[in-house]
């Protein structure tokens, strides 16, 4: 079985090497990058079994763009290459396939592959559930949200965004009055955002308390909020007593 594989490191010559290394292993190196937002770009257009991925590297590290990842309709397996070796731990709560020490060993890296292709025949694929929160606190904070466009991906600020929701097992944010999809789920985005500024509200919203302009009674103890634009998002019963303490009714 040919594997179809992505490598992402911000070192040319580590990653050169890597390149060689499956190549001589009969591995299609499909695309290969410098940093995580091309982890993510690349493994969308070349859909690889295994993303060889660096965990140090400039604007979104290895481990963030691996939570971002396992979120894909079809996310690839992530081994993790690195020089560091107390990543380990926290690689494997990010349901990493494996995790490889630099300098890589060519009977290392070939046990990667046979676990690859066997996982493959056995027809597994890899976990798709919501991160648990000791997943979502084990991501490096992020300054800027990665998001999905038409023709590539661009990093959105966390101050632009309003809201971010759960719809149809996909999970869009709101910012400058457009919604754009991204590739965190919720529960690890109520990881990421900043809990003075945003609360969830329901199991499908997560909501900036400043955009709030009304809370609306339903009747028979249900509720929503009306944002400023005009959205309106249900609020969880569960959720309320914790929203009037926030917002001092």
């Amino acid at each position: 079985m040919n594997l179809r594989a992505v490598v992402i490191d911000d070192e040319e010559l580590g990653r050169a090497h890597l390149c060689k290394m499956l190549r001589d292993a009969e591995v299609d190196v499909v695309a290969e990058g410098e940093n995580g937002i091309d982890a993510l770009n690349l493994s969308e257009s070349h859909n690889p079994d295994i993303v060889f991925l660096d965990i140090q590297m400039p604007d979104m590290t290895g481990m963030q763009a691996a939570a971002a990842l396992e979120n894909f309709d079809r996310p690839p397996r992530v081994a993790f290459v690195t020089g560091y070796s107390e990543y380990a731990i926290g690689a494997f709560e990010l349901h990493a396939f494996d995790y490889l020490i630099k300098p890589v060993a060519p009977e290392r890296l070939e046990k990667t592959l046979d676990r690859t292709r066997k996982s493959m025949e056995a027809g597994k694929e890899p976990s798709i559930q919501d991160s648990s929160p000791t997943d979502a606190h084990a991501i490096a904070p992020l300054s800027r949200l990665p998001i999905r466009t038409d023709y590539s991906i661009k990093l959105l600020r966390f101050e632009e965004i309003d809201y971010a929701v759960s719809r149809d097992k996909k999970v869009y944010v709101r910012a400058s009055g457009t919604e754009h999809r991204t590739y965190y789920s919720l529960l690890q985005l109520e990881g990421l955002l900043p809990p003075a500024e945003f609360m969830r509200l329901h199991l499908s919203a997560l909501v900036r308390l400043s955009c709030i302009e009304s809370v609306n009674f339903l009747g028979n103890h249900t509720y929503s909020i009306t944002l400023s634009g005009g959205t309106v998002l249900p609020v969880g019963r569960t959720f309320y007593p914790a929203l009037q303490a926030r917002l001092g009714i």
